[in-house]
């Protein structure tokens, strides 16, 4: 693959990841909570979610879904419905009193259901398999071996995405230690009617 093909494909993919969605606010959220470390394991399972999508985008689903309305209906809806049932858990989840500071701090989650999370938040948006049968096509040449090309171009847009979510949860982490009594007590409420707008405007169809 010519390296200035490559150039414009980061350049392309760092515009998608820096932009606001689910998995940016899944990001942020974790890294509120408990910090850019433990906010890795959510990040790694989303970038596992994407890791899957790309394999499944190869494999031809881009090409199913596009063509098949019905197919692409409720998997949106079944996909805004997950992100929905996040915004609730986080609506409804009750904050605890760390007994070391008096603070109160919102729960953070086991880093196994971090990397769940993480994994069904990637998988959530069918419209990111769409996007990578629309984009990746732009920068392969048919007339080279496409298992490479889509391996390097795969494999590109993981580290991006890891390395953006990374950026977003040490930020946000960062913040909120500076004003954690009147951030933390209003984190969940904040991130759950985002996941809720999200996963809404998902299954609307509007994003």
């Amino acid at each position: 693959m010519p390296l200035d093909v490559w150039l414009s494909f980061v350049l392309v993919v760092c515009a998608a990841v820096l932009s606001p969605g689910p998995a940016v606010l899944l990001a942020l959220t974790h890294g509120a909570q408990s910090g850019p470390m433990r906010a890795m394991f959510a990040i790694l399972g989303n970038v596992s979610g994407l890791a899957v999508l790309i394999t499944l985008t190869a494999l031809g689903l881009g090409a199913i879904l596009g063509a098949s309305a019905d197919v692409f209906f409720w998997l949106r809806i079944a996909g805004g419905g997950y992100l929905i049932y996040l915004g609730v858990k986080l609506l409804r989840a009750k904050p605890q009193l760390d007994l070391n500071t008096g603070e109160v701090r919102a729960m953070m989650p086991t880093r196994r259901k971090a990397y769940v999370q993480g994994v069904g938040v990637a998988l959530s948006n069918p419209k990111a398999i769409l996007l990578i049968g629309a984009l990746f096509p732009q920068f392969i040449n048919a007339s080279e071996p496409i298992g490479l090309q889509f391996t390097i171009l795969g494999a590109t847009l993981i580290v991006l995405s890891f390395s953006a979510l990374m950026m977003f949860a040490t930020v946000s982490g960062a913040l909120v230690a500076r004003g954690k009594n009147a951030i933390s007590g209003k984190l969940n409420k904040i991130s759950g009617a985002l996941f809720i707008a999200f996963g809404a405007a998902l299954a609307a169809g509007s994003r």
